[in-house]
């Protein structure tokens, strides 16, 4: 009888209940599973995620159960029988998952963390400094007079200037989420990387980067003008990225892959490692550094938790021929295991 081979997925949850993939021969063969093609990837990705949860449970027993029966199905050896602890792992992912969807229509993952608001000007009529600052690891919820809520991300400045009927913002630096009040009379302006994207009501995303821009639409619509450019206009689902003067253009984007960090979460998708540990600094006062190009080099898939690098070092290493090493307390590196 010709024994069936295992399905991605399965086989995602399998090496995820290894304790060992940073040793060989499992680091190896573990490699060439992520190899053999995009499915293998795009499972284990999804696994990843799923698993995260394990570590944000400690007070689930349901969960912390699941956790302990998924890490029971781990085969011992590979010389040994898989077949029944590979079904066991499956069964324990694909109930973490009917979890998670419970989770879900319960509330856990609309669940954000108390905003913190770091700074705020009694004055909200001029441009000028900023009037709302977050720094490394900390993100603001700021409501305006009009209605309009502000999420700002860590590491990030906005300055508000709302006179005379006018609703205007610029985002000096960082990220920020706006939900705007519809206001038909008083369009809503956000200046940011030399470019002004207007709205009336609607979501959107907008973000800077050194020597770029980018705005990701959710809702609505809204338009985005530069000296010397067509203006562009987004669709709900659409983004526009530029670089400092370039023309920019639209693109379809993931919305949700976009707004994950209002979950504090990022999800990153065949990116350099260098990018990824970039926009992971932004949320924790330590920071995780790489001096070699090689390893700076290396690509990401996966979704991570924000604020936590200890973790974030913890999974690289069972994806990457990577390892985390202190160099101080507030300093981490990541460097190559290969020889």
């Amino acid at each position: 009888m010709t024994r069936a081979l295992p399905t991605p997925t399965q086989a995602a949850a399998q090496w995820l209940a290894h304790e060992d993939l940073d040793r060989s021969p499992q680091r190896e063969q573990f490699a060439a599973w992520l190899d053999e093609g995009q499915e293998n990837r795009d499972a284990w990705s999804q696994a990843h995620q799923v698993w995260a949860i394990f570590d944000d449970a400690d007070d689930s027993d349901l969960i912390a159960a699941m956790a302990r029966a998924a890490r029971r199905a781990a085969p011992e050896s590979v010389a040994r029988p898989w077949l029944p602890r590979l079904i066991a792992a499956s069964i324990a992912l694909a109930a973490v998952s009917a979890t998670l969807l419970l989770g879900a229509g319960q509330g856990w993952f609309g669940r954000e963390a108390k905003p913190v608001q770091v700074a705020a000007a009694p004055s909200l009529t001029a441009e000028g400094r900023p009037d709302y600052v977050t720094g490394k690891g900390q993100k603001s919820v700021i409501d305006l007079p009009d209605g309009t809520r502000v999420t700002l991300d860590a590491d990030s400045a906005l300055d508000v200037a709302y006179a005379g009927g006018r609703r205007g913002l610029r985002l000096v630096g960082g990220h920020a989420f706006f939900d705007v009040a519809h206001d038909r009379d008083h369009p809503f302006t956000v200046q940011a990387g030399g470019r002004v994207v207007t709205a009336l009501g609607t979501q959107f995303d907008v973000k800077l980067t050194p020597g770029a821009m980018q705005v990701v639409l959710a809702q609505g619509s809204v338009s985005v003008a530069s000296t010397g450019a067509p203006t562009v206009k987004l669709a709900p689902g659409q983004g526009f990225a530029a670089r400092t003067g370039a023309a920019g253009a639209v693109s379809t984007v993931d919305v949700d892959r976009a707004l994950a960090w209002r979950q504090g979460v990022v999800e990153f998708r065949d990116q350099p490692l260098s990018e990824a540990v970039a926009q992971l600094d932004r949320y924790t006062r330590a920071q995780i550094v790489i001096r070699d190009p090689k390893v700076a080099a290396l690509r990401i898939t996966g979704v991570f938790k924000t604020g936590d690098i200890k973790r974030f070092g913890r999974s690289v290493s069972q994806v990457l021929p990577v390892r985390m090493i202190a160099r101080d307390a507030d300093t981490y590196e990541l460097v190559s295991t290969r020889r």
